[in-house]
């Protein structure tokens, strides 16, 4: 290395330029203040033996291959992000062994972008899972630090022409709007270029006609290479870059054949003006640029905005909150929170973290996370998650977790991680418009051949008409752009897709599996029915056996929560595990007993009253003198289940229920919703056994649960839904999950990923429809290139555009 080369990337340092860092007392020249950044920060985290060993090797050692020199500089310039302080704003840790995170990947244009980096990352060691979404133009990586780091993630990503980075909300927002003023201006640039180059074409036509003289015909040609440059070299340039790039690393993307297009063609136009001779196409060089700039930003802002409908999350969390310390509040920055704070929430304000309510009662809209619109009351002791907002009264609520592990977080990594899996077809799509790049050239080339022995003077330009129309952008977003639609809003509504491949399944299923407590059920003990037996009334009764309760911890106790049972004073209440509840009624001077039958008739001289009939549990309540009472507690059905049932039963879906549940009890719930399939008392193993026997009888299956032992059904079946109260086990099974428990959610996702797939389907058609129809019109000299690249456009632009009709596509919850 020389003096004037940069100490830590090796270029030239610029004349003007007087950046330094300062290693072992020394100070050192470099090029730019991005490699002064990195070094001061691999110098600042006692990494500096990285140079000192470079230095080393470079005096002492032999001398290396080139390529060696070159990884070594990408991985150094990448060196940073391997700090897990820089980390901790953008790296999830999975568990021990792995990470995961989002990345914005600067250079895509087309699926076959996609393909290659796809490619190339996925055969690194250590990465358990890379995808890279072309609708958000994010990457998803899931890899094991201990095998590769995320520094040697990034350079391999840069080593093949695209520029990473970390995925920051604001700073991709700003990389936007950077981006689309550049766009414009080069819009802006080739519009003016077009416009003007055209109105020299229709002159210089007409007085050809008019037997023009040569000197002015030269001249009007000069003129059009003067406005053409800028529209070549500046306008078209994102084009050259793209195929260049694409080209080093020995691939083709759709970009190719378009820069090959403007390419030949302003070439061929430079080469007839300087040697006054054959044609020029400056006319159709600008407009093509033009058009396929214009439809290029018209359509990657439909794809940006139907990409990013569900992305309002990012904005739903307050960046202050009133933090009390020492009886007095303080704003700090929700970043700060910690757990255990105890924060004050105002009236209209939004919940800044997950916590519990400890002081004051208020209503909580949680439509933004939830879909569902009506307020919900929430009192002492219960929970409230970050990003709803409190609507009535002011309220102080104790953090319980923090920004990084809320719920809010936890949705957004599902988000995140669903534009990660792609559905079959658009992996196939993609495939398919790698290899049609390769069959447009090659038709290209056949087509000029042919034109070049029948007519010469027209085998350039309907070659360049060939290549910009069969350009298959339209096949690229036919899938990405109707999944990116369908997951954002199925978010809006309630629904979490945390695999958007899924939709594909779930548009296909045929068979709904249902477990049935917690999922059919609330889960939750509920006192449904009183059925007297003595001379005290009903009320009486389940405030008498509220009051013994109230000493219990068994589940069932929580039937009776709901009831205020202080104004009768009962003594000596004592649990009798597995038989029931005892006490002494000082005021009738008696005892009492509640639980079962055999229990609570050993208390008298009385003979049990028979057992009512029905699914649940029975308690009898009993004194020393008379049975009082029966009271029936079961697990209270979801609401307006059997509507929900009527609607799947008219999606001709077949339904099921799996449970470990008594006979008795699925039984009576199956016969009342109408499924005649149905199994109790199953274990996770005989109920992954049902799956698979209706997957090997063709049915695609469904599978809807909550539990812990619902996680190996629910990774079996075709595809799976988890409840909102589902637990983590379950919900990481499932590739959707409900934000709400509404079953009526269920009819929802059917329907729309059935018109997902009749949109993939649609757009898949009509983006092969119009290359096979416009590659014979072209071919056959009937498409000048203006022409081409309008339709190329405009096809591009309705394939996105009837994606976003699933956005309209409303479907309301009964």
């Amino acid at each position: 290395m020389s003096i004037s080369d940069c100490f830590h990337c090796g270029e030239p340092v610029p004349a003007d330029t007087h950046y330094q860092i300062v290693l072992d007392g020394s100070c050192h020249a470099v090029c730019c203040i991005g490699c002064q950044t990195v070094a001061k920060t691999i110098i600042d985290q006692q990494l500096g033996d990285y140079y000192r060993h470079r230095e080393l090797s470079r005096a002492t050692g032999p001398s290396l291959p080139p390529n060696i020199n070159i990884e070594v500089t990408a991985a150094s310039h990448w060196q940073a992000y391997d700090d897990k302080d820089v980390q901790s704003a953008f790296v999830r840790s999975k568990n021990a062994q792995e990470n995961e995170t989002e990345l914005v990947i600067d250079g895509l244009t087309c699926a076959a972008c996609v393909w290659l980096l796809n490619q190339h990352l996925s055969k690194q060691p250590g990465i358990l899972h890379f995808n890279v979404n072309l609708t958000t133009q994010r990457a998803y990586v899931h890899w094991q630090p201990n095998i590769i780091k995320l520094s040697q993630i990034l350079a391999a990503i840069d080593s093949i022409g695209y520029q990473p980075g970390p995925y920051q909300a604001s700073a991709a927002a700003q990389r936007k709007a950077k981006d689309k003023r550049q766009t414009i201006l080069r819009i802006g640039i080739a519009g003016l270029g077009a416009a003007q180059v055209m109105m020299l074409s229709f002159g210089m036509y007409a007085g050809m006609a008019q037997g023009m003289q040569l000197n002015y015909m030269h001249f009007i040609r000069w003129a059009a290479l003067v406005l053409s440059t800028p529209v070549v070299l500046y306008s078209a340039a994102p084009f050259f870059h793209a195929a260049w790039r694409a080209l080093k690393n020995r691939h083709l993307v759709m970009d190719v054949p378009v820069a090959l297009a403007i390419g030949a063609a302003y070439i061929a136009s430079v080469w007839a003006t300087v040697m006054q001779t054959g044609a020029v196409y400056y006319d159709s060089v600008t407009m093509f640029t033009f058009l396929l700039l214009l439809g290029r930003f018209v359509e990657s802002t439909a794809r940006y905005h139907a990409g990013h409908a569900g992305n309002e999350l990012h904005q739903l969390l307050p960046p202050v909150c009133d933090r009390l310390v020492n009886k007095q509040y303080e704003q700090i920055a929700i970043s700060k929170l910690a757990q255990d704070d105890i924060v004050r929430v105002l009236p209209g304000a939004t919940i800044p973290a997950d916590g519990v309510l400890i002081e004051g009662a208020s209503s909580i809209n949680e439509a933004a996370l939830t879909g569902e619109f009506m307020p919900v009351n929430k009192a002492v002791g219960d929970q409230l998650t970050a990003g709803t907002v409190n609507v009535t009264t002011s309220l102080l609520m104790r953090v319980t977790k923090t920004q990084d592990n809320s719920r809010l977080q936890q949705i957004l990594s599902m988000v995140q991680q669903a534009h990660s899996f792609r559905p079959k077809l658009s992996t196939s799509a993609d495939k398919v418009a790698h290899y049609f790049v390769l069959a447009v050239l090659i038709i290209a080339a056949t087509v000029y051949a042919g034109w070049y022995f029948l007519e010469p003077d027209q085998a350039f330009w309907i070659t360049l008409s060939v290549l910009v129309i069969t350009c298959p952008c339209a096949l690229s977003l036919a899938t990405p752009t109707a999944t990116a639609v369908a997951t954002a809003s199925l978010r809006r509504q309630g629904i979490l897709m945390t695999r958007e491949d899924a939709l594909e399944q779930i548009a296909k299923a045929d068979t709904i599996v249902f477990d049935k407590t917690g999922t059919l059920t609330t889960g939750a003990m509920s006192l449904q029915t009183t059925q007297t037996l003595g001379h005290m009334s009903a009320l009486a009764c389940r405030l008498l056996a509220a009051r013994m309760e109230q000493e219990s911890e068994h589940p069932i106790s929580r039937a009776f929560r709901h009831l205020d049972g202080s104004a009768f004073e009962l003594t000596n209440i004592t649990n009798h595990p597995s038989e029931g509840m005892s006490a002494y009624w000082p005021e009738q001077q008696q005892d009492l007993r509640l639980g079962s039958a055999e229990f609570v008739s050993q208390l008298g001289s009385w003979q049990a009253p028979q057992r009512p009939c029905g699914e649940g549990v029975w308690l009898l309540l009993g004194s020393t003198k008379e049975a009082l009472a029966w009271l029936h507690i079961s697990d209270a059905k979801r609401p307006q289940l059997n509507t929900v049932m009527q609607q799947l039963k008219a999606l001709n879906m077949e339904l099921c229920i799996l449970s470990g549940d008594h006979s008795d009890n699925v039984a009576g719930l199956a016969a009342e919703l109408g499924v005649d399939a149905w199994r109790a008392g199953q274990t996770p193993a005989q109920k992954l056994a049902y799956i698979q026997a209706q997957q090997q009888q063709g049915k695609t299956v469904l599978m809807v649960g909550d539990g812990i032992n619902d996680a190996p059904v629910m990774a079996a079946a075709d595809a799976s839904l988890a409840m909102a109260s589902g637990t983590d086990l379950s919900k990481a099974s499932a590739p959707a999950m409900l934000l709400r428990d509404h079953l009526g959610l269920i009819a929802i996702l059917i329907k729309k990923s059935r018109h997902t797939r009749r949109i993939m389907v649609q757009n898949l058609f009509w983006a092969l429809f119009y290359n096979l129809l416009a590659l014979p019109l072209a071919a056959m000299g009937m498409v000048p290139p203006w022409g081409a690249a309008t339709g190329m456009s405009f096809s591009s632009l309705l394939v996105v555009l009837n994606a976003t009709r699933l956005r309209r596509i409303k479907h309301d919850v009964q």
